[in-house]
Order: C-alpha cells, then structure tokens, then sequence
C-alpha cells in the first residue's frame, strides 16, 4: 500500500450488507484501489488521516486478525449484517465482546474487546440524523449490548449494522444510511461526551441510547440483563467482566449507569468497582 492506514472500515465480502454498505462508502470517499497481500483496499484522506475501507473473505464475527493485518490502526470500524429471530428493522452500533462464559459467535469466553464510545456515538448520532430524511417509520436506531465476538483485538473496534433479514440487509437506502453515518463520524472530531459502561435492559438497549441524547453519556460496553443473570451464582465472575467493560476502552471511563431494577448482588459489585476505579455510579 501506498499508505499506512490510521482507520480501518472492514466487512466480510460474504455479508450483502457489508458489501453494500461499503461501496457505498467508498464512492463518498472517493477513495483509489489498491491491492495489499492479495486483499482489495480501497485508500483515502478524510480530515487529515488515512482510511482504508476492506473487504475480506472470513466472516465479521472472526475479525481477530485486524489489528496484526493493519498493524498502524489506531481504530476499526466493521460494516455488518445483524441478524435477530424477530425480524425486526434496525440500525445498530455495538462494541464486541463475550460477557459471559459462552463464546458461540467468534472470540474468546469471559473476554471484551476495547471499545470506542465517542466513535459510537457518533455514529448512532448520524444514524438517528440521516435516517429522518429516508425513512418516516419502522426501523430502530439503538445501540446493542455487548454479545459476539472478536475479542482478540488491541485496537478499538466498533460495529454498525443493518438488521435483521436478508430483505434489509440487501436494502439500499438502509446500506446508503449506514455508509453516511460512518463517513460523517470519519470527518469529525470524536464527540465530548461521558464516557459510561451500561449494565441491564435488553437486547436493544432503548434506555442508554436515549441517555446519549438527554445526559451527554456515550456508550462502550453494555452488559445486558441476561448477562446479570448468567453470574447469579457467580458474582465474582460478573465483577470480572465489569472491571474489563470499563478498562477495556479507548477513553477513559467516568461512569456506571443502572438500568431498571438491579439485583442487590449487582449493586453491591457496580458500588465496589465505581469505588475503585474513581467513577460515578448512577443506580
């Protein structure tokens, strides 16, 4: 390659979504082809860094490799497919990682990977923005919990989806939303916001990504409901995985948001790792 790139936009050229959205993105960025140890790399200048947009043949959920590939990366971006057995429409942004001690989609059990929040507010905020002027009704813009792999990665990594059916995942404007929300979080300074590890809720997490807009929080890991009760038994192993949700980060994490009612256990755990680490814990 011509360049070294500092962000990485990656995508599994098995995934017509990812495909999709990344061609998208690469006609935004006006980016040149270039071939890299037999890989397509399409490279570009967005506000003084180098981008490359890539494609590779291996499935998303097993992109442990990035960071060694791009070894001058300073953060990864992957365009996605998400799947979900309710079909629902949706635009999603989530860090990666293995919350609990099942590893059933890529990486490591017991094992985050480092997130992003500023990039992933960012990205959720063009979403919400873009999407107004394509769509009326019908599709969720939310951030998810943190629940597949890679893991393995030294480099931050953030996720940006089109769920849930093969019917969005194929779907132009939705691939042209996507495209635009990452171009515009590639062009900008990474958003002032508190950085804050999330623990309950659901799949979706409605509640936190409402926060972003009413409390000035940004999101990397968050550890959903199910997670909580996997540990039940084990709450030592819960107190594991928070210390890593709020290390594991590429900006320094200054709280630990609650959501809905939290088992004492867990309380007691989110107190003694606020305590411990300096930040603040909103129950």
């Amino acid at each position: 390659m011509q360049a070294l790139p500092e962000v990485v936009v990656a995508y599994s050229k098995q995934d017509p979504a990812g495909s999709g959205i990344s061609l998208e993105l690469s006609k935004l960025l006006k980016c040149e082809e270039h071939v890299d140890r037999g890989v397509n790399i399409c490279l570009a200048r967005v506000v003084g860094k180098e981008v490359a947009v890539a494609g590779f043949e291996e499935d998303v959920l097993y992109f442990d490799f990035l960071d060694k590939y791009f070894e001058d990366a300073n953060y990864f971006i992957v365009v996605s497919r998400h799947s979900a057995a309710s079909g629902i429409s949706s635009l999603t942004v989530h860090h990666t990682g293995n919350p609990t001690t099942k590893a059933e989609y890529g990486g490591k059990a017991m094992r985050l990977a480092v997130a992003n929040p500023p990039i992933a507010l960012s990205i959720l905020r063009a979403l919400t923005e873009i999407s107004r002027q394509y769509i009326t009704s019908g599709i969720e813009i939310t951030y998810e919990v943190t629940h597949h792999g890679p893991t393995e990665l030294n480099k931050p990594i953030t996720f940006a989806e089109i769920g849930s059916s093969p019917a969005e995942w194929s779907h132009k404007p939705y691939q042209e939303i996507v495209a635009k929300a990452v171009y515009i979080a590639l062009s900008e300074n990474p958003p002032e916001c508190i950085s804050s590890v999330g623990i309950g809720g659901g799949h979706y997490a409605h509640q936190f990504t409402e926060r972003v807009f009413t409390a000035g929080e940004c999101y990397g890991h968050i550890l959903s409901r199910h997670v909580v009760k996997e540990f039940r038994d084990a709450p030592e192993r819960f107190e594991y995985i928070l210390r890593q949700a709020v290390m594991r980060s590429a900006v320094t994490t200054k709280r630990i948001v609650l959501e809905g009612k939290t088992p004492s256990y867990i309380k007691q755990i989110a107190r003694s790792v606020a305590n411990n680490y300096g930040l603040e814990l909103l129950e």
